[in-house]
């Protein structure tokens, strides 16, 4: 979910980067995430006029997933104005999470396919959605002392002069203290390249985030709402290095709030063109992403952009 900026915006920013970081880094991981998702439904039923936002997110949904009914479409929408400030905020929380607490907050399946790569001496590379809140992996499996690398975007381009010297300056204290390395696509390739070769994890989005410049080479593919152009990054990383390439998602928990799964390493297609190994793999990773979209668009962040592009819509949310 992509914002514009305004005066309102500035001021909101000012609430939530002081009174509302202070309390939320206060507060048990678990309830400073409830109090977060209580916030974005908050928000959602605020903005639930018709024309604006909640309604393109309504339709949005609806796009994604044709069987779900009005209902549904509604509570998809709410699940859009959460994870979005579940994602965006979920940092405050970082700092009071620990190996013992993480847990309550996360639960991991599929750790023996990270675990048997490495013990293999391969690198491994995991590919993740922008779809809930997307750094909560990287600090969990960084407690856990796993050596791990984040390919991120991060800029403060288009910012407001407070959503530069507030919310991004701050944003960069907050993700330094994350256990993991992160660098910047493009220029980060090679040190990510290094990791790998030296039997280290790169954590990377798989798929663009709701306004983020596109690095590297794409292509499209099938996908819920329309053809999705997609970075070939992730399975090309991994077959420069040999690093094992398993498909990582987060969903729901039952006993957390959030599960995050990490599944057997993709098969390298028996061909010698690497372009077109890269292709097939990355296919096979959205293929099974597009499942865990068309389940739940509301967890997906760029749910918006990708039904209603921001070229063809006039943004005053």
């Amino acid at each position: 979910m992509k914002v514009s900026e305004s005066l309102g915006r500035d001021l909101l920013r000012l609430v939530v980067w002081y009174p509302l970081r202070l309390v939320v880094e206060r507060l048990p991981p678990r309830t400073g995430l409830a109090l977060l998702a209580r916030l974005g439904r908050l928000h959602a039923a605020l903005a639930g006029r018709r024309g604006g936002r909640a309604d393109r997110l309504r339709r949005a949904a609806g796009t994604v997933a044709p069987g779900l009914d009005e209902a549904a479409k509604k509570d998809q929408m709410v699940a859009a104005y959460e994870t979005h400030y579940v994602n965006q905020l979920s940092i405050f929380v970082f700092p009071r999470l620990t190996r013992d607490n993480r847990p309550s907050v996360l639960t991991i399946e599929g750790i023996e396919h990270l675990d048997a790569a490495l013990a293999a001496g391969q690198g491994v590379v995991l590919p993740i959605g922008h779809f809930g809140p997307t750094q909560l992996p990287l600090a969990a499996l960084g407690l856990l002392g796993y050596p791990m690398l984040q390919i991120g975007f991060l800029s403060d381009a288009g910012l407001s002069f407070i959503g530069r010297h507030v919310a991004f300056r701050l944003r960069r204290i907050y993700e330094s203290r994350i256990p993991a390395a992160i660098v910047p696509p493009g220029p980060g390739t090679r040190r990510a390249v290094e990791h790998l070769r030296a039997g280290g994890v790169v954590m990377t989005t798989a798929d663009d985030g709701p306004g983020q410049v596109p690095f590297g080479r794409h292509a499209d593919f099938d996908f819920p709402g329309g053809s999705l152009s997609a970075p070939l990054g992730p399975a090309k990383l991994a077959l420069a290095t040999g690093a094992a390439l398993c498909p990582t998602f987060l969903g729901p928990g039952r006993d957390a709030p959030f599960r995050l799964t990490i599944e057997a390493p993709l098969e390298v297609p028996a061909v010698s063109d690497k372009n077109a190994a890269g292709r097939a793999m990355t296919k096979d990773f959205l293929d099974r992403y597009a499942a865990r979209v068309a389940a739940m668009p509301g967890w997906w962040h760029g749910l918006e952009d990708h039904v209603f592009p921001l070229t063809t819509r006039h943004i005053r949310d």
